[in-house]
This record gives C-alpha cells, structure tokens and sequence, in this order.
C-alpha cells in the first residue's frame, strides 16, 4: 500500500513539472494580454453643480 502511494506521489510530482500534461488537463494560467485592455472615456461633470437636486 505505501509503495503505490509512493509511486503515486512520484507520479504527480514529475507530471506537474511537465507543461504539456498541465495543458491536457487544463491547468495552464493565462496572464491578460496587455496590449488589448480596454481604456474607459474619462468621467464627464456637470457644468453647474447648483442645479443638481
């Protein structure tokens, strides 16, 4: 019993350092790409701030 969940350990261990087993599995990060944020419109006041209710 101890020596398959050795094996097991050793299994997972190797595996996690290969990044083709982390893309099969789904488990790559992906970083956003700088280049294609979005920048927003900046913020319009109101000309008076007397009228406001």
């Amino acid at each position: 019993m101890k020596k398959k969940l050795l094996i097991l350990m050793v299994l997972c261990v190797a595996l996690n350092g290969c990044t083709t087993m982390k893309k099969w599995f789904g488990l790559n990060k992906t970083a956003p790409d700088e280049t294609k944020i979005e920048t927003r419109a900046p913020l319009v006041l109101p000309p008076n701030f007397d009228e406001l209710p």
